[in-house]
């Protein structure tokens, strides 16, 4: 008889709780986060002898950010590509590390961004002149965002 009225009593508490305390349902508990990735297939640049690359590029917009606000990624891709052919601040030899971390740098620095990755991906190039055997090349990663790592 005490378990049967313990019971009763548990069923008659549970049932007068408001749902709200059972789970909630608003969106602002949840850990959004809204990314954007483009490519940039085989693209070939003077630097280093003459090479192709493949560039990888994805960003994680700044938390609550009006759709409004949402930079045209065509912007952030020119950007990007400006980095790809020598300048005097960045000359035909430099590594493409430093590319890689300008890159994201300049996109953190210049959008309503949380978080950048850039993988540059340079292709097998058996030339004698600038031979670099093996894909390889690097990834740059700055602010809230997972490192890209494409594998083709």
């Amino acid at each position: 008889m005490k378990n049967l009225f313990k019971i009763i009593l548990l069923v008659m508490v549970i049932s007068y709780l408001p749902t709200s305390l059972w789970a909630s349902t608003e969106s602002e508990n949840h850990n959004e986060k809204n990314y954007f990735q483009f490519a940039i297939p085989e693209y070939h640049t003077s630097r280093q002898s003459g090479q192709t690359v493949n560039i990888y590029v994805r960003y994680a917009y700044k938390k609550k950010l009006p759709n409004s606000e949402y930079p045209d990624y065509r912007v952030l891709r020119t950007t990007v590509l400006k980095y790809m052919e020598p300048t005097v601040e960045f000359p035909q030899e430099v590594f493409w590390e430093i590319l890689a971390t300008a890159m994201g740098r300049d996109l953190m620095k210049n959008y309503p961004l949380d978080g950048v990755s850039i993988q540059l991906d340079v292709l097998d190039n058996q030339n004698p002149n600038s031979f670099e055997p093996g894909d390889h090349g690097p990834t740059f990663t700055v602010g809230d965002i997972e490192p890209m790592d494409v594998h083709h």
